[in-house]
């Protein structure tokens, strides 16, 4: 599983390692995800590493040594030979926190070949929302099969809010004024990140000492995103450099993985990465919902429309058409304190509105086990 897939799953699994009747091997597929799972869980699991590659040689001895009563997979991750072992031993399979994404929903809808290959019979799905919970029906998993228990994500950025470093603190570091007004750029993808120094730009001509935290979705992209902020003569510091900013810095580029939901506190609004145009799907919303912060999507939020949607009905997030929108709807809530108030107490009531869905997980996978 990757970073994200194992925060979501912080209260599952911590409850499931204290059981002293449940033994846990944990498994990752990629480096950083690795290293959380070594850091976090290697002293309470019985065994972790990465996981097995999905062929048949490779299953069959990881199955023959591990002897599993349940495999539980994580968000959209599909391992048809896995799967296939499972059935074979008449180990049920769970996918929890489900999603499919619109391309993989098409293709399993558009081929049967591609359902009986990747959906077992019998496999159990607990999903996100009901528009998720949809899509499993319409590829043909049973409705008994299907549950509908919300975003795992909502219980693990909540256990996380108080934690890390005070707010005052963290303005210092980045090199932040303390009246200053800090956008975040979270998870942003190539373009958005000069929509918002220019949104940045236009907020400070109105005499608002606005500062800009760019956080982008992939840190490999550094020195694309330094070349950009090079042109534009702004101060800016870069994470991997020193962690400490010289005071006066105007953009703070944090580039480096898993620390997203530590910077963005200190931030008065946001702009949700991956859903201005060319880029598609959207990021989770979920971490600065629950931090109760402004946020503003551009329209390609799909991965994730029916949160989205949800929030919008609340009236807890602003969407835009259009880049020119997307920096209008910035740079008015920046001018109006009372418009982030009161998208800030929807957020936070959106979030008290979600129950637990960890807690009817566990309830799952211990029906599952028996």
């Amino acid at each position: 599983m990757s970073v994200g897939e194992l925060s979501s799953l912080s209260k599952v699994l911590d409850s499931l390692v204290k059981d002293e009747n449940i033994e846990v091997v944990l498994t990752g597929t990629t480096s950083t995800g690795l290293r959380m799972a070594a850091e976090r869980y290697a002293q309470k699991v019985s065994a972790q590493g990465p996981f097995p590659l999905d062929w048949w040689l490779f299953t069959r001895l990881a199955w023959a040594k591990i002897q599993p009563d349940l495999i539980i997979t994580v968000d959209s991750e599909l391992w048809p030979e896995h799967f296939y072992q499972a059935s074979q031993r008449g180990i049920p399979a769970l996918v929890i926190n489900a999603r499919l994404s619109d391309r993989t929903f098409q293709r399993l809808y558009g081929s049967s070949f591609a359902r009986k290959l990747l959906l077992p019979k019998g496999l159990e799905i607990l999903t996100t929302s009901e528009r998720q919970s949809t899509r499993w029906l319409q590829i043909g998993i049973e409705q008994k099969h299907v549950q509908v228990v919300g975003n795992l994500k909502v219980d693990a950025v909540g256990a996380n809010i108080g934690e890390d470093t005070p707010t005052e603190e963290l303005r210092n570091c980045l090199g932040f004024e303390q009246g200053s007004l800090v956008i975040a750029g979270i998870s942003t993808w190539p373009g958005e990140e000069e929509l918002l120094v220019d949104a940045v730009k236009q907020i400070r001509e109105h005499q608002v000492d606005a500062r800009l935290l760019l956080i982008p979705r992939h840190a490999e992209r550094r020195r694309s995103v330094c070349s950009m902020l090079d042109q534009t003569k702004l101060p800016y510091h870069v994470r991997t450099q020193g962690h400490q900013a010289p005071s006066g810095t105007l953009v703070y580029l944090a580039d480096t993985t898993g620390e997203l939901f530590k910077l963005i506190r200190c931030a008065d609004l946001a702009l949700g990465g991956k859903t201005l145009p060319p880029n598609h799907g959207g990021q989770n919303p979920i971490e600065p919902i629950a931090l109760g912060i402004p946020l503003v999507l551009g329209p390609n939020y799909q991965n994730f429309s029916q949160t989205c949607t949800d929030l919008l009905v609340h009236d807890a997030i602003r969407t835009a058409e259009d880049a020119q929108q997307t920096t209008t709807a910035l740079v008015d809530l920046a001018l109006d304190q009372d418009g982030r108030n009161q998208l800030r107490a929807s957020s936070l009531e959106w979030m008290k509105s979600q129950g637990s869905p960890s807690e009817q997980t566990l309830e799952s996978i211990y029906r599952l086990l028996g």
